[in-house]
Parts: C-alpha cells; structure tokens; sequence
C-alpha cells in the first residue's frame, strides 16, 4: 500500500525528470542558500534591516523585498550588502547529487590571501 510520503516522493522525482523543473529547482536552492546566508550574517553582526538599508543607500522596503524573496536578487546586490557587512564571499560549486556541508568545503583561505596580496600591487590604468 502507497503511503502519501511514498506518492510524494515519486511525484518529485517524476517533476525532477523534467529539465525545465530541474532548472528551476536549482535557480530556487541558490536563491534560498544565498537569502538565508544574508540573514545568518545580519543576525551574527547584530545589524536590522534598517541599519542595512542606511549602510546601502536604500530604503528599508528595498532591504526587505531583497531578503524576503520579492526582489531580483542579483550579484551586485549581494555584492553590495556583503561589502557593507565587512565580509567577501567564495562559490563552491559541487556535483548535484551529492550534499555538501559548508563545513565540508575546500579551505581557500589561502587562496584567497594570495589572490587579494596579489591584487594589492595591481595599478589601475
């Protein structure tokens, strides 16, 4: 006998067969991954949505739409409130299927060392 967990789960995957459906679902997850991580750095920092929006030259409803999802979130965007946080950001993409913890990403910190050294001696033309 089919549980509705049973016919949930097969509907999912009948939906995740669909490469638009897929798409999308990976268009969702990133925009999830990115939202949550905004308000985990807000929280953390001691920062409200107000104090956000002063930082960034916005309004208030401007900082909410963006972390509630009713804005386009773009990398300038995200680019702008992580640069007003202090904080800068790596991509760590991974196969799909397989679940990464942000604990089990590759330590670039080096990397990153190097790459913003680097940089300090680049002269804009």
């Amino acid at each position: 006998m089919n549980t509705n967990k049973e016919y949930e789960k097969t509907l999912m995957d009948e939906f995740l067969e669909d490469p638009e459906f897929a798409r999308l679902m990976a268009q969702g997850d990133l925009i999830m991954e990115v939202t949550e991580t905004l308000w985990e750095l807000l929280e953390k920092e001691k920062i409200s949505r107000k104090e956000l929006a002063d930082r960034l030259g916005k309004s208030k409803g401007f900082v909410s739409q963006v972390l509630n999802g009713g804005r386009n979130l773009t990398l300038r965007t995200v680019g702008d409130i992580l640069h007003v946080l202090g904080y800068k950001v790596r991509l760590v993409p991974y196969k799909e299927g397989k679940k990464v913890q942000k604990e089990e990403a590759p330590d670039r910190r080096e990397e990153v060392k190097a790459a913003e050294e680097a940089q300090s001696y680049n002269i804009p033309i």
